[in-house]
């Protein structure tokens, strides 16, 4: 049919003008070193750390703000829009913490334990996904509880951050755009940081992470405006539908879209960094990496 003909000649004119540009290729060979190491699994493990951190997290937000706040109203959803997923943990935890003052000390307790502990696993996941994006040999990681604590503090800014847009953005629309599209800079300059501060080869520099750093804001901040503007509502309704296992679901998918992001970026910087047409000789250096993620598990 010449409809059809016509359709098809157009979609291969447009896919051979995307392959002419310079970066298609470049883009391409990470999506496709992303699916031979795994990506996915890596953005899953990573996930599921995060979600036990951010039970965690919530218990001790919990526990702080019930020494002064008798009051525990508001929703998953009022929750949701204006601490994001820290504050659905926090007020899935409140309800517990309001039965006495034992258990404001004991979920106080427990979770700066347990924010320790799980943040330590999020480092180590993030770690095992850089050794198989870069294709290195895994190696020992030095100081463990400061690696946790940056963790923990970057997620604390990032929580403060998100909690400073949510008020400009409902006190003032046009200053909170404004102040949302500066965000963007600043996830930059801090995805440049983090990755340098992940396992990375000798010679690299913050050029190098540039690229995966500008991934990396653009995926978190939609996924702030995804949580803001549809997630929170799922997130109202779950608990009504399906019960805190719905709540739960909704929120590993929000974990596991972050996580993916990350990921994409590191697979990205390491793509971008090795030179055209080199091959890809790190499959040795990826099943050692998987190999220390077994052992993280153990």
């Amino acid at each position: 049919m010449p409809t059809l003909r016509a359709a098809r000649e157009a979609a291969d004119r447009a896919q051979a003008r995307a392959k002419e540009l310079p970066w298609t290729p470049r883009l391409l060979e990470s999506f496709e070193r992303e699916q031979r190491s795994g990506a996915g699994l890596l953005a899953g493990g990573l996930a599921y750390r995060l979600f036990f951190w951010l039970v965690a997290f919530g218990l001790l937000i919990a526990a702080v703000a019930s020494f002064w706040v008798r009051d525990s109203g508001g929703s998953l959803q009022d929750a949701a829009k204006s601490f994001g997923l820290s504050g659905v943990a926090a007020r899935s935890a409140a309800t517990a913490v309001e039965d006495g003052s034992n258990a404001r000390w004991y979920m106080l307790a427990s979770g700066l334990i347990l924010a320790g502990y799980f943040g330590l696993g999020a480092v180590r996941a993030l770690r095992v996904a850089a050794f198989i994006a870069w294709g290195m040999k895994p190696f020992r990681l030095r100081g463990p509880l400061r690696a946790a604590g940056i963790f923990n503090g970057l997620f604390v800014l990032g929580l403060v951050a998100t909690t400073f847009l949510s008020w400009v953005r409902h006190h003032s629309t046009p200053l909170g755009l404004l102040i949302t599209i500066a965000s963007v800079f600043a996830y930059v300059a801090l995805g440049v940081w983090v990755f340098m501060l992940l396992p990375r080869p000798p010679l690299t520099t913050w050029k190098t992470m540039l690229p995966g750093a500008v991934l990396a804001a653009a995926g978190l901040t939609a996924f702030h405006v995804f949580v803001v503007y549809y997630l929170s509502a799922k997130l109202e309704r779950s608990p009504n539908l399906y019960g805190t296992l719905g709540a739960a679901t909704v929120v590993l998918l929000g974990l596991y879209l972050i996580a993916r992001v990350m990921v994409s970026a590191m697979f990205l910087n390491a793509t971008l960094a090795r030179p055209r047409g080199s091959p890809d000789t790190g499959d040795d250096e990826r099943h050692a990496a998987f190999d220390a993620l077994q052992r993280s598990n153990d």
